[in-house]
C-alpha cells in the first residue's frame, strides 16, 4: 500500500461565543493553523463572536517528516496589530479522537466520510491574564490523492499508524 499523495484535509469551520476584544463588544477573528513549520490563516470576519470560516487546509504528509501536532490560534484582527483569544494544541497521534462524537472514540477517516463528524475543541489561555472563552469547530481527515478506489476503515487505520510512527521528535 502506498502512502504517496496522501493529504491531510484540516477543516476550520466555525467558532462558538468567543471572548469580546473590542470595544465595541464583538470581535472581527480569524485562525492561524500551524503544522511544523507550515502556517495556513483563514478570512477575518468582522463584528462576530460566532464566526463560520468553513475552511480547509490541505497538508502533504509523507513518512519522512510528520509534525507532532497541529495548534490552532484564533486572533483578533485589530488596525495596530491583533489580541489573542484562545489556542488549542493537538498531538498528531490524537487528531482523529474525536470525530465520532464521543472525547475519544474516533478513528481515521477520509475527510468526506459522512461517518467523519466535526468537533468542538474548548479554547485555552496562554497565560493566566488572558481573556479567552468559546469553542472552536474542527474536522480532520485524510485524502488519497493516488487512489481512486475508497480505502477501507483498516486501510486508514494501517496508514495513519504507519506515518505517526514517523512523527518528528
Amino acid at each position: 500500500m502506498s502512502d504517496k499523495g496522501i493529504i491531510l484535509r484540516i477543516g476550520v469551520l466555525a467558532a462558538r461565543d468567543l471572548a469580546a476584544a473590542d470595544k465595541d463588544g464583538s470581535s472581527d477573528p480569524y485562525v492561524v493553523v500551524r503544522v511544523g513549520n507550515q502556517k495556513y490563516q483563514t478570512p477575518v470576519i468582522n463584528k462576530n463572536l460566532n464566526p463560520v470560516w468553513n475552511t480547509t487546509f490541505d497538508i502533504k504528509l509523507g513518512p519522512e517528516k510528520i509534525p507532532g501536532s497541529v495548534t490552532i490560534t484564533v486572533w483578533d484582527e485589530d488596525r495596530f496589530g491583533r489580541d489573542f483569544l484562545g489556542e488549542i494544541t493537538i498531538p498528531m497521534k490524537q487528531l482523529f479522537a474525536r470525530n465520532n462524537g464521543g472525547l475519544n472514540d474516533g478513528q481515521p477517516r477520509a475527510f468526506e466520510d459522512p461517518r467523519n463528524q466535526p468537533a468542538a475543541f474548548t479554547l485555552q489561555k496562554r497565560s493566566s491574564k488572558q481573556e479567552v472563552k468559546g469553542d472552536i469547530v474542527l474536522k480532520f481527515g485524510l485524502v488519497d490523492l493516488s487512489s481512486s478506489n475508497s480505502r477501507t476503515e483498516e486501510d486508514w487505520h494501517y496508514l495513519w499508524d504507519q506515518l505517526t510512527a514517523q512523527i518528528e521528535k
